[in-house]
């Protein structure tokens, strides 16, 4: 898979609202029960748009801000209704109808699932390369074919006649995205390129389906134009360079090791934040709709066995951040390690409790309140957020509740820091801490004894970032940042002063479906260029990936080097 699942970050009003949009296989119904050339009338689907823009506009906490204002709103809504012709649409057509639309809001988490019928792995039909992101540019990382690995390194300048820099222009008005890094990130990693539908639609200049006419640029500066193959019949891993170091991560979405033999420089990878005992606990406990399916998986998936019935058995048998983050600390004191790097490239977000429970083991609980209180967290209320879990709103919690009476439409500013009182966000924040830190038994069981409370802080952290590093992933980033850790690799696509936190939905006559984000994250409220694109202390360049070889761990390699350190894990 080109994309892991995308969980969206939930972190902040926990004790109202902490969990995620499981996968589902509801929205994928019509597509299943229906032949993929069916028609929906025009009713139907005007139906359909009217539904969407009254969740928009119901549950996401500003749909007009990025779009020109709500005017500007309305018109593009009325020109979509107006652009469905008499005849209907085909479902995958509507799907690629409302892509503009939803791309209007320039949200990178409100978006529209993709067509699955458009996403077919082993004959994908798109350009045949797996492309990365650097200094704002492609280039190609891994190639379906052995005999194009030649081509690895080498910079894309235009597919068809096209531009890049014009493919980015026009994905980014194919579906939202929070800076132009989210949206080299589509083309890229997510697979626009790749798969042959979507490459269509970005490229109309495409005629020949039979092969595709690329210009790249060679490591030498120099310009190449050749026609490849698409992307067919692909036999997965990808061919690519093999790197100079050997990460044996054991199949899991996170854990640690150590570089060296003296245990100087520890190393943490977080994948992803969707898969950790913690996350689960405290969904049930909120009443969290979905999430038994998606930890059996998990489950399956980590054990190589089948799920038990049982769900204390299934949330017991996936593995804990707190059983990650504890010994790390504990080992690194022991050792009086003198780095850490942490290893967020391919972090697509999840379930911000994570991020919490990390710095309480670097610098405990106190500290990790005022770094989070950094951040204002500006929730939306609406009727589709209250049916994500069966607790519903407590709307009577808000902590100034008593001074307004608050309704379903209105926003929960109690983590907003131009709201709320002095001291007051510092005691709302700690108080949503500790419920959620409550509602883990796993993570708890610690807690409530202060064991290793601000265990271990290493002299140096430094952070490796990547196009990936999103949502809850970009959250645990941006707050190392703020303790002094040094970020290395490429920028993040996410913005720092964005949406989040998303609720699921289905269409009821295309059965579309997709995600609204129903929260305002503000992470840098003074500093507009970092709030929306957070640069690195430590910029992995063209120049750089040329001289270590296109190592897939370069980043890695480059921290190291920053490091001064000479003993490398070799093959």
């Amino acid at each position: 898979m080109l994309r892991g699942q995308i969980l969206r970050r939930a972190f902040g009003t926990a004790w109202l609202l902490l969990t995620l949009t499981f996968p589902s296989a509801s929205t994928r119904a019509w597509a299943s029960d229906s032949q993929p050339s069916s028609r929906l009338g025009r009713a139907e689907l005007i139906r359909d748009i009217r539904e969407l823009s009254d969740l928009l506009e119901s549950a996401h906490p500003d749909p007009y801000i990025n779009g020109g204002g709500k005017v500007a709103y309305h018109r593009r809504l009325q020109a979509l209704i107006r652009s469905i012709p008499d005849e209907g649409l085909t479902r995958s057509d509507f799907h690629a109808a409302l892509l503009p639309f939803i791309a209007g809001l320039g949200d990178g988490h409100t978006i529209l699932e993709p067509d699955e019928a458009d996403h077919d792995h082993d004959n994908p039909g798109g350009v045949p390369f797996y492309l990365e992101v650097v200094e704002e540019r492609l280039y190609v990382d891994a190639v379906v074919r052995k005999e194009d690995l030649p081509l690895i390194g080498a910079i894309l300048e235009m597919i068809e006649g096209v531009p890049s820099t014009e493919l980015v222009a026009r994905e980014s008005l194919r579906q939202g995205h929070d800076n132009d890094h989210h949206a080299l990130s589509a083309l890229a990693r997510d697979g626009a390129l790749y798969f042959g539908e979507s490459l269509r639609r970005l490229v109309p200049e495409w005629k020949d389906r039979s092969k595709i006419e690329l210009t790249l640029r060679d490591t030498a500066g120099e310009l190449r134009a050749l026609e490849v193959l698409p992307a067919e019949n692909v036999e997965y891993p990808l061919y690519r360079r093999e790197s100079r170091i050997e990460l044996t991560n054991d199949g899991g979405s996170f854990g640690y090791r150590f570089l060296d033999p003296d245990r100087e420089i520890a190393y943490l990878w977080i994948n992803n934040m969707t898969t950790y005992r913690e996350m689960f606990e405290v969904s049930r406990a909120v009443g969290g709709r979905g999430f038994e399916g998606w930890a059996k998986r998990v489950y399956e998936r980590s054990s190589g066995r089948d799920a038990p019935e049982d769900m204390d058995a299934v949330i017991e048998g996936i593995a804990s951040a707190t059983g990650v983050f504890q010994p790390l600390c504990r080992d690194m004191k022991a050792a009086s390690s003198r780095a850490l790097v942490v290893d967020l490239r391919k972090n697509y977000g999840g379930n911000d409790l994570m991020v919490p429970i990390f710095l309480y083991f670097l610098v405990g609980f106190d500290r990790t309140v005022t770094v989070v209180e950094e951040t204002a967290a500006i929730q939306k209320f609406s009727l589709l957020f209250a049916e994500s879990t069966e607790a519903g709103i407590g709307l009577a919690e808000i902590p100034y509740s008593d001074r307004v009476p608050l309704v379903l439409a209105d926003y929960d500013f109690s983590l907003d820091a131009q709201f709320m009182p002095d001291g007051q966000l510092r005691d709302a924040l700690g108080a949503n801490l500790l419920r959620m830190f409550r509602q883990t038994p796993t993570f708890s069981a610690v807690f409530d004894k202060r064991e290793d409370e601000g265990c271990y802080f290493p002299e140096r952290i430094l952070v490796l970032s990547g196009n990936a590093t999103q949502s809850s992933g970009f959250d645990l980033l941006t707050n190392l940042y703020r303790l002094g850790a040094e970020i290395v690799g490429v920028p993040s696509s996410q913005a720092g002063n964005s949406f989040g936190n998303v609720r699921h939905f289905a269409l009821p006559n295309s059965k579309l479906g997709g995600h609204v984000a129903t929260k305002y994250f503000v992470q840098y409220p003074d500093e507009a260029a970092t709030g929306f694109a957070l640069q690195p202390h430590h910029t992995l360049t063209y120049r750089k990936l040329i001289d270590l070889g296109f190592d897939p761990n370069a980043s890695l390699l480059l921290a190291l080097e920053i490091l001064n350190e000479s003993v490398l894990i070799q093959r």
